[in-house]
Order: C-alpha cells, then structure tokens, then sequence
C-alpha cells in the first residue's frame, strides 16, 4: 500500500468513533487541524493521483491513432467516451483519446482549487498558541503544498494538451467548405467538400505556423528518431507523477509524525 494512503488511514483514525461512555476531549491545536484540515486535503490529492494516473494511457492511445487509425480505446469501459468525428483531429481513436483527457480536467481544477483554499485557511496559516504546533504544522503544509504543485502541473500539461487540440479544430474546421465554395461550377460534376490536407495540417501548432528556425528535435542529443511533441508530454506526465509520489511520501512521513503525538488524547469522563 502506498505510503500517502497509509497517512490519510492514519490521520482518519484521529475521528474514530468514540467508546459508548460520553468524553469530553481536550484536543491540541496540532490533531484538530489534522483531522478537520489535513485529512482532507489528502484524500482529495488521493484522488487527483488516481484522476492523473489516467492521463498517461490517453497520450498512449492518442499516438496510437496516430500510427494505426481508429482502434479500440486503452482504458476501461468506464472511461470511454464518444465525440463528432467531424473536428480536423485525424480518427476516432485520437477523438476518444481526447474527450478523454477533456475529462479530466474539472475534477482535478476542483480538488486543486479546494486543496489549495484548506492549506491557506487562517487555521493553519496563524499561529495556534503552541509553537511545537505550529511548527509541525507549517511542516505539513509546506510539503502538502509542495506535492500539490506537482499535481498542478499535471494539469496543466494534460488542459494545455487539450486546449491546444481544440484551437487546432476551430483553426481548421471551415477550410474544407471554403476550398468548396472557391472551386469554379460545373453542371458535368458533382462539387464534393473536400477535407482538409492531413500534410498541411499540423494540430500540435494549433493553427500557427511552425517557427522556420525550430530545431529538429532528432538533432538533440538523446532523443531518438520517433520523438513527437505528444510523447515528449506523456513522458513530462509521467515524470510529474514520480515526482508527486516523492513528495507525498514526504508528506506522508511528516503527518505520521504528527499523527503519532494524538494517539493519547487526554480525556475525562462526562459527569
């Protein structure tokens, strides 16, 4: 079981269901913010781990479209979506791949946002009274806030990815009814709307023009002849997956730390 489960099981624990005689608690500043603020946050980066984890097979499958056509999609049942195979993207499989990736983004803005207002709450940001606390407590926030960041990045590379797709869509969606329009008529022959030319087209520039200075990447020192920009961010997404793994583990050892000073919360029976 990965570390950064063990901590939200650990930091859960802290809000177990008390025995049947009534307590009163008196609860340090350091296991309240845990169990109202920090466990949280963590199950909601437990589920942007999970959402992020999709996007590497989506990348995979856009490729394959790419090579080999439509085909099946790489992810579950569950994941697979439709979309008008209308757009400029060049088959059905890239389409899928896409709406795919599309849906992603909403949940993993909205846990982010979320994540990112708890760790900025007054609670853990102002001093508690108890410096052992709030020293412990800017620790855990400070690395929260750094696997978050890695998280975010994640994001951004899968939106900008999408984003980058739909602009080359609306770029090239109306040229093929303009080369139809332009065409002279001629009663002898039917005027087909032609598609756009897949040469011509390059969605990766999302309808600009490619810098004519660019380097070609099989140029650079290790990379190999099959590089393309879509590979390039499959691998940036599966680096930023290690990486928030790391950071979560740090986390992780952090709450734990914490976690273990509320195990014996002073309590006195209710009279």
């Amino acid at each position: 079981m990965r570390a950064a489960f063990a901590v939200l099981a650990g930091v859960l624990a802290l809000g177990a269901s008390p025995p049947p005689t009534i307590y009163h608690v008196v609860t340090r500043p350091l296991c309240a913010q845990l169990h109202d603020r920090i466990a949280p946050a963590i199950g909601m980066m437990l589920q942007n781990d999970t959402t992020i984890k999709k996007g590497p097979a989506y990348f995979k499958q856009y490729n394959l479209g790419a090579l080999y056509g439509s085909g099946p999609s790489t992810n579950s049942q569950n994941d697979r979506v439709t979309r008008d195979p209308g757009g400029s993207t060049s088959n059905m499989s890239q389409n899928i791949a896409l709406l795919g990736m599309e849906n992603l983004i909403r949940p993993l803005a909205n846990n982010i946002i979320a994540i990112q207002t708890i760790l900025d709450s007054p609670q853990l940001t102002k001093p508690t009274g108890r410096e052992d606390d709030d020293r412990r407590l800017s620790e855990i926030r400070a690395k929260l806030l750094q696997a978050l960041a890695v998280q975010n990045a994640s994001l951004d590379i899968i939106s900008g990815f999408v984003d980058t797709q739909q602009m080359a869509d609306l770029q090239h969606a109306g040229e093929g009814y303009i080369s139809s329009i332009a065409q002279p008529d001629s009663s002898n022959a039917s005027i087909s709307t032609p598609a756009p030319n897949p040469l011509a087209v390059n969605p990766n520039y999302a309808g600009l023009p490619p810098n004519p200075y660019a380097i070609d990447p099989a140029s650079i020192p290790g990379l190999t002849l099959g590089y393309n920009p879509v590979t390039r961010l499959q691998d940036a997404l599966t680096w930023t997956i290690s990486e928030a793994q790391s950071r979560e583990n740090e986390a992780a050892k952090a709450v734990m730390a914490s976690a273990v000073l509320c195990g014996n919360a002073p309590a006195s029976p209710a009279p």
